[in-house]
């Protein structure tokens, strides 16, 4: 009974493919990031929201994990909810996978939407027949240029701000020469203003307060007006191009 619910399991996977809509992935983006150190895979599920709406989905990341020598396999799976606003794009869920060289790794993302329907899917295989497609991160040596951001604050609070503002920036994955710049000058009494700025353009401005969920929310809401800045600029790029 159990192996054959596991051939039930890959037979879905192999023909995953031909049972979607048109609509899959239109929508929305969704993304597995993969990072390989040594032999363990950090995958983390990512989703982008390509409308200028807002958008509730939940997902499912799931692992299968087959070994070709003794025919072991296991699953494990993550669920969750989310609401993206318009031309946003999250990080949803992370998991690791101890890779060995006999095994054969499939991890899967699903988008569902508000009726449960699948509006969007990523797949990426290891140790199988389309490893090669496979886009892997590995560490660099700091040669590529995946967004610069400057610390230019101040004080302590500006600094917690810096913090948590590059770990969200950094879910982004954001490939680009320009310089995001964090500023940090006296406000009015012992306040201080932060300003996030792409080049000399101000994307955001505000005061800071000693209070560890609002600059975190600040954090968020930067990072998030900075990834539609970019698409905004890939947008119109791609207009003058056609054009």
């Amino acid at each position: 009974m159990k192996l054959s619910r596991y051939k039930t399991i890959f037979l879905f996977l192999v023909n995953i493919g031909f049972c979607f809509s048109q609509n899959i992935n239109k929508d929305i983006k969704p993304k597995i990031e993969v990072e390989e150190i040594e032999n363990t895979l950090s995958a983390t599920a990512t989703v982008e929201n390509l409308k200028s709406e807002f958008r509730n989905i939940s997902f499912k990341l799931t692992v299968f994990k087959k070994n070709k020598a003794n025919a072991n396999r296991s699953d494990n799976a993550q669920e969750g909810r989310a609401t993206l606003e318009p031309i946003q794009k999250v990080s949803l869920s992370k998991t690791q996978v101890n890779r060995g060289a006999q095994d054969q790794i499939i991890i899967l993302l699903l988008i569902y939407d508000e009726d449960n329907k699948i509006i969007g899917k990523d797949r990426v295989v290891f140790g199988g027949e389309d490893e090669a497609k496979v886009s892997v991160i590995r560490p660099n040596d700091g040669l590529e240029m995946i967004g610069i951001v400057a610390n230019e604050t101040k004080t302590k609070l500006g600094s917690d701000f810096y913090d948590l503002f590059y770990s969200e920036f950094s879910k982004l994955n954001i490939k680009s020469q320009k310089i995001i710049t964090l500023q940090e000058e006296l406000s009015f009494g012992r306040t201080t203003k932060i300003t996030v700025k792409v080049d000399s353009d101000i994307i955001e401005e505000f005061n800071a307060r000693p209070d560890e969920d609002f600059l975190k929310y600040m954090a968020e809401t930067s990072s998030s007006k900075i990834f539609k800045y970019f698409k905004n600029i890939e947008k119109n790029a791609k207009f003058i191009t056609h054009y």
